[in-house]
């Protein structure tokens, strides 16, 4: 396959990234995790602050932060902080309830997506997020919105953290996820929306395999 970029959206708990890193594999594709750089951001400045809100000057510690992943040949990634492995702590729900405030930074934003523009340049990709195909990589090769139902999204979520080993409330963690929902959508800078040329999928009824298959047709049909 040429070296081509594929750009999937969706809300929160829509899969985006466990299905991302399975289409990857047999495709000669680099699976890049955009969601785990601002978790990895927020984990930084929540270890140096204690705590964030808007008064954090973001823009002046950022040269401070060196943000690496290390693309693994099982389509995995390791998401590291001035060589610091952080994969397991960018999870955390205090994670969770804090990334709005630092993705919502359009200092933190113009640094994570010139990464992402940065680690495209040599390999095919196929990365994930909110705003992938319409801001990071509008001209993408190949666009893909998932979806799904806001309970279905809660029951994945929390089969994640169960198999964590972490045990959380259904109510709460769909009522997060509705919250998560609107701060996306309004975004000023990056907001969550669906690029015109994109292929929507509707995961709520499909199992895990059939969103892999129909990813994978998707993208050896409209890569060329």
């Amino acid at each position: 396959m040429k070296r081509i970029v594929v750009a999937v959206d969706g809300p929160a708990g829509s899969g985006k990234s466990s299905v991302s890193r399975e289409v990857a594999l047999g495709l000669g594709l680099t699976y890049v995790d955009s969601g785990a750089i601002y978790r990895a951001v927020t984990w930084f400045f929540l270890n140096e602050k204690g705590t964030l809100d808007e008064s954090v000057d973001f823009e002046k510690d950022l040269p401070r932060i060196g943000l690496t992943q290390d693309f693994i040949s099982d389509g995995s990634a390791i998401t590291k902080v001035n060589g610091v492995d952080v994969s397991r702590e960018i999870r955390d729900e205090e994670i969770n309830r804090h990334i709005g405030i630092v993705s919502d930074s359009v200092a933190v934003r113009n640094y994570v997506n010139s990464l992402l523009r940065d680690w495209s340049k040599s390999r095919s990709i196929i990365m994930d997020g909110r705003d992938i195909g319409t801001v990071v990589f509008p001209g993408a090769n190949v666009k893909i919105y998932l979806d799904a139902s806001v309970e279905v999204r809660a029951g994945r979520r929390l089969k994640e953290y169960g198999e964590m080993g972490k045990t959380l409330d259904e109510i709460g963690i769909k009522n997060l996820i509705i919250q998560r929902d609107n701060q996306d959508k309004s975004r000023i800078f990056g907001r969550l929306v669906r690029a015109e040329d994109a292929v929507y999928m509707d995961t709520s009824d499909m199992s895990k395999d059939d969103v892999i298959a129909e990813m994978r047709r998707i993208i050896l049909e409209y890569s060329g």
